[in-house]
This record gives structure tokens, sequence and C-alpha cells, in this order.
């Protein structure tokens, strides 16, 4: 037996040649009527066409307290191309900073978000949130940040108040770089699954849960190939030759290449990788080196290739990154090396050194003269 449709009452007409007709009302709608393309659909509670009336007449109200304010807003970008183009880990993260978005400023009208005195009551609330989570609010702010600059770019507004905003969270990670005798002691204490993990992050730079889920099939006995699952970003790269002996020298179990006792990784569709996470920070601790994190390889990887003598557009080549990636993690990264100011110091006294001759040609000209 169906249930009764709230708000939905059946009248009864007959015609002139005594057919018998029923039409459908809506408490608050009015007539309900099939929605274009469905008129000559079967009509009546319980037909699709009549229940895709029936839930059009329902979000009717809310379409229309949400036209003209940052809901609107919210949506239309959920519906966008750059939104589908998405990786579903980031859908997940952006979508919860929208349902804390849309609980602060769902209602407020587009007029509104184009005043400039809405950006101060934008980071006091970022402000507030951080509280709780620096990071987090710095993440929910970032997505604000994207919508209406989304917004703006197709004319939906005119200005967007929450363009380029100081991060609350610092992450200060210049002090964990992996220096050559933590490289050593790491080695020293991992287990063969752990240490080619180690190897292939340290030799690629990669993220790790990009390295967990890489394929043989990437791997063309001289060249890494594959495409990131962050950005997307295809990244294709000679191997170096010692990453080349251990690859070669493992056997191929599994379809990828990092596994454990015969078996993948296993990575969730959040990205967390729980029992690598546990073995890693096993081998960390045993090797006396709490405090690193597999994340820094990232940076070591980054500092090498620029001491190497490798231009920042070589090494985001090279790893996948941006340019301006590459000079973010030189910044953090590359003064905790002592290579660059021997090379530096270095520089200076080749330079010091041929200025003394030409000083003491000089001098004697002087006096010659």
């Amino acid at each position: 037996m169906r249930a009764p449709l709230k708000g939905v009452y059946r009248h009864r007409k007959v015609l002139r040649d005594g057919t018998v007709r029923y039409y459908y009302t809506m408490r608050g709608v009015g007539a309900l009527k099939p929605l274009a393309g469905d008129e000559d659909e079967a009509w009546g509670p319980g037909t699709p066409a009549f229940m895709r009336a029936y839930h059009e007449a329902i979000g009717a109200p809310k379409k229309a307290r949400a036209s003209g304010t940052m809901q609107a807003l919210l949506d239309a970008y959920q519906k966008s191309p750059e939104w589908a183009r998405l990786a579903p880990r980031t859908k997940r993260d952006y979508a919860g900073a929208i349902a804390k978005i849309e609980a602060e400023y769902a209602r407020h009208p587009i007029e509104v978000l184009e005043d400039p005195k809405i950006r101060p009551r934008f980071l006091a609330w970022r402000d507030k949130m951080a509280e709780a989570s620096a990071r987090q609010a710095d993440a929910v702010f970032g997505v604000l940040r994207i919508v209406l600059e989304w917004a703006r770019d197709r004319g939906l507004l005119r200005h967007n108040h929450a363009t380029r905003p100081k991060k609350v969270y610092r992450a200060d990670r210049s002090e964990h770089l992996w220096l050559p005798p933590h490289i050593v002691a790491l080695r020293a204490a991992a287990s063969p699954s752990i240490l080619l993990a180690f190897e292939l992050g340290l030799s690629t730079g990669q993220r790790k849960v990009d390295l967990l889920k890489l394929g043989w099939s990437s791997y063309d006995g001289t060249r890494l190939r594959f495409r990131q699952g962050k950005r997307k970003r295809l990244v294709d790269m000679p191997v170096t030759k010692s990453l080349k002996a251990l690859l070669d020298a493992e056997p191929r179990r599994t379809a990828t290449i990092l596994s454990h006792n015969g078996k993948p990784w296993t990575v969730s569709d959040k990205g967390q990788a729980v029992n690598f996470d546990h073995h890693w920070r096993s081998t960390v601790v045993a090797a006396g080196l709490n405090g690193l994190h597999f994340h820094d390889l990232r940076g070591t990887t980054c500092t090498a290739l620029a001491e190497a003598g490798a231009t920042p557009s070589e090494i985001a080549a090279m790893l996948g990154w941006t340019v301006t990636t590459v000079n973010r993690m030189l910044d953090t990264y590359q003064a905790m090396t002592a290579a660059l100011s021997d090379s530096a110091v270095a520089k200076l006294e080749a330079r010091a050194a041929q200025a003394v001759p030409q000083i003491a040609e000089k001098t004697a000209e002087t006096r010659c003269g």
C-alpha cells in the first residue's frame, strides 16, 4: 500500500462528455503539473513524472531562499567542471569545509559578500576556528577563497574578499631534514619492505600515498612514469643507478612495487595507510630518528637536486611539482645543509684570490709611474 504524499490533495472533476479526470494540488504550492518533457508521461501519485514534479515543488522554496546568496555560489561550484576534476580525496576534504561555510554564511546575500567589510568578518571567523585547530582553520578558509575566486572568475561576484590571507598555521620543518647520518641510521634499522619505500621516496620525492599505490607497470627498467593522485600531474623521470639496482632485484610478488609479507600495503579511500605508518614509525624510533617524517624526504630530495646544480625548473620537471613548490621547499630546507654555505665561502675565497694579483699589478704600475 502506497503511503499518501504529504500535503498533496486529489480533486475529482467530471467533464461534459462524462469523462472523470483527477487533478492534484499541493499545500502552499497550488496545482501540480508535469515538468517540461513529462507532458506525455503517465501522471498520478507514484509515477516517475509525478514524483519529479513533487520533488521539484518541495525544493522550490529552498532554491528561492538560496538564490542570490552564498549558498547559491557553493551549490554552483559543486556542479562545475572544476569540482568534477578534483580527486576523490580532495572532494571529501572540500565538502567538509563547504559544510562549515554553509553553517556560517549560507544565507548571506551576494551584496553582503561584495562589501569590503565582510573581509574582517571572514578573518575573525577563521581566527575563532583556529582556537581549536589552526591548520583546519586555514584549510576551510582556503576553500572559501577558492569558491569565491571561482565565482568572481565567472562574473557571479565582482570581488573576492577572501584573497591572500596570511596563514594561522605555520609548520616549520626546516630542522627536519634527512641528513647523511640520518639516512645511514634508517638504512641500518629498516626491514626490506620499509627500506625499499624509503629509497623510493628519497630518490623520487613523491608523496607516500602515490608511492604505496605505484605499480610495476609504471617502471620500464630505466624510467618511472605515472600520474600523481592529488594534482594529477604526469611524472616521467629516469631512475638513479642505485634505485634501478634495488628495483631490478626486488621480486614482483604483487602488482604494486611496495609490499609487505607478499601483499600490497593497504591504503584507504581517505589516503590513510595505517599498517605502513605503524611499521614506519617503529623503524624511525628504532633508528633514533624520532621527529623525522616520510614527508620530509620530499624536501630532502629537492635540496639534494639543488645542491647538485639542478635548476628549479629541472627539479619541477623531474618531481612533477610547480616551480613555486620547488622554491618553497628550498626556502624551507636548504638552509639546513652546510653545502651551500661551503660553496659560498669557496666562491668568495676564489674571487679574493683572483683580486690579489690584480691589486699587486696595479700597485707595481703606480710605483713605476
